[in-house]
């Protein structure tokens, strides 16, 4: 009887909100391997992972300390964090009982994790996996500037010449990248893995399609999540007029509301401003055509109707977008934005029940692909997305499954195209066909075919 195999999933971040890596170990565990998750304490993961019997967890530390924040200036507290995790990390991989057949690691971030994890390897026979979702000196020349900048540069030839010593097998998630890989840095194993939504959110999209999208937003406990926004509402706004609408008859649909939806972790890499902007031009362009309703313009439209923006997730720049939002949200007559952080399992049914959904991603490597487009493309949500090369080459098809946009008034074009334009009801029943096909493949269907000859034992 051949033995157990084992991978340890390496993730120097929140691992309830790495999704792609969550989907590598679910699937590794369905797959037959014991999957050990080796990641700091943070949001919870789906309850599908923490309840397997295959899967464990092990914290490692994030280093950071509130005293050293105190004392220390900002560049010497990264280099001791830096140091006290590696050690951490080192300890646990090399630690008795800690041996597996391979080692997984998603990049960003790769300092110092390629070297100490690549060390580990080479002393306990572990095979090293690298999952390039990005590269981590195009993320750093994003946050403080510059890619020619000498630790851009630095960070850059690490990340190129450690990830190729060490690692066994390389996978990515674009051909475009993989392209780079293989021509630019010499790396001949790279196996593109295309991000695609799992199972559930199929499954979100028929139970919208069976119940209508009310039975969703005025779920007991999304109303809640709504409630809790720090988004200002002063006397009131579309969505609390929304809620404040009971009863058979008041469904979002009759009563004009569109849900747009987007996920953000509020990093520099999503020009958030760009909504903000755009819900500032959408709101004017429906006070405007409905105060003149005899101009030109309204000959040919209608006025838009009203949106209710719901932001999710998590991230270091929320604060500070919410009190932009604060203060404009008085100006808002036809737009209000909610920010909210759902439940995993809510998250699909948001999708699944909103009209269209938002990416502001904007690559800081012109490689890699958003996976909330893979998401809402699986809850067969039409999504307007940031254009760029890749973006346009590999994902969103324009005018079929989502409608791409390059700044704040081409997004209201876009919103206003769904919702106001004749036809609009049209349009947008055609990108949610494009949107259902897109995501008619599943991670699961995905992963056995590309990702799953990776964790293949070789012959020696």
């Amino acid at each position: 009887m051949p033995r157990e195999r084992s991978v340890i999933i390496v993730v120097l971040g929140d691992f309830g909100r790495s999704p792609r890596m969550q989907y590598h170990a679910l699937s590794l565990a369905k797959d037959g391997r014991n999957v050990r998750v080796v990641a700091y304490r943070g949001s919870a993961p789906a309850r599908e992972l923490t309840n397997h019997a295959r899967i464990s967890f092990t914290a490692v530390t994030s280093g950071e300390h509130a005293a050293l924040r105190r004392v220390l200036p900002h560049p010497v507290r990264l280099a001791v964090r830096a140091l006290v995790q590696a050690l951490h990390l080192f300890w646990i991989l090399c630690a008795r009982g800690a041996r597996a057949d391979d080692v997984l690691i998603q990049t960003p971030p790769c300092a110092p994790t390629f070297t100490i994890v690549g060390i580990a390897c080479a002393l306990r026979r572990m095979r090293l996996i690298i999952d390039w979702h990005n590269f981590a000196y195009t993320l750093f020349a994003m946050k403080y500037g510059g890619e020619r900048g000498w630790m851009t540069r630095i960070l850059e030839r690490y990340e190129r010449r450690s990830g190729t010593f060490w690692a066994t097998e390389h996978l990515c998630v674009t051909h475009a990248m993989e392209d780079f890989l293989r021509l630019k840095w010499c790396i001949r194993r790279v196996r593109v893995v295309r991000d695609q939504a799992p199972e559930c959110f199929r499954a979100a999209a028929r139970e919208a399609a069976a119940r209508g999208r009310d039975a969703f937003w005025r779920d007991a406990r999304v109303e809640r999540a709504m409630e809790a926004s720090r988004c200002s509402r002063g006397a009131g706004d579309v969505v609390d007029a929304y809620y404040a609408r009971r009863g058979d008859r008041a469904d979002s649909r009759e009563d004009n509301l569109r849900f747009v939806v987007t996920s953000t972790s509020w990093t520099p890499d999503e020009d958030f401003q760009l909504l903000l902007d755009a819900a500032v031009e959408y709101d004017a362009r429906a006070t405007r055509l409905g105060t003149k309703s005899s101009s030109r313009r309204a000959s040919t439209s209608k006025p838009p109707p009203p949106l209710a923006i719901i932001v999710t997730g998590k991230g270091p720049q929320k604060r500070m977008f919410e009190d932009k939002i604060n203060a404009m949200a008085s100006t808002l007559t036809h737009v209000a934005f909610r920010t909210v952080w759902l439940e995993f399992a809510d998250y699909p049914r948001a999708l699944a029940n909103a009209d269209v959904g938002v990416s502001l991603h904007a690559s800081s490597s012109g490689l890699d692909l958003p996976m909330k487009v893979c998401d809402m493309f699986g809850a067969s949500l039409p999504v307007l997305a940031l254009e760029y090369d890749v973006i346009r080459d590999e994902l969103v098809d324009d005018g079929v499954n989502g409608v791409l946009f390059r700044d704040a008034g081409a997004l209201a074009d876009a919103l206003e195209r769904c919702f106001a334009r004749p036809g609009a009801e049209a349009f947008t029943s055609t990108l949610k066909r494009g949107a259902e096909s897109s995501g008619a493949r599943t991670w699961e269907d995905n992963w056995r075919a590309t990702a799953a000859p990776a964790f293949t034992v070789h012959a020696a």
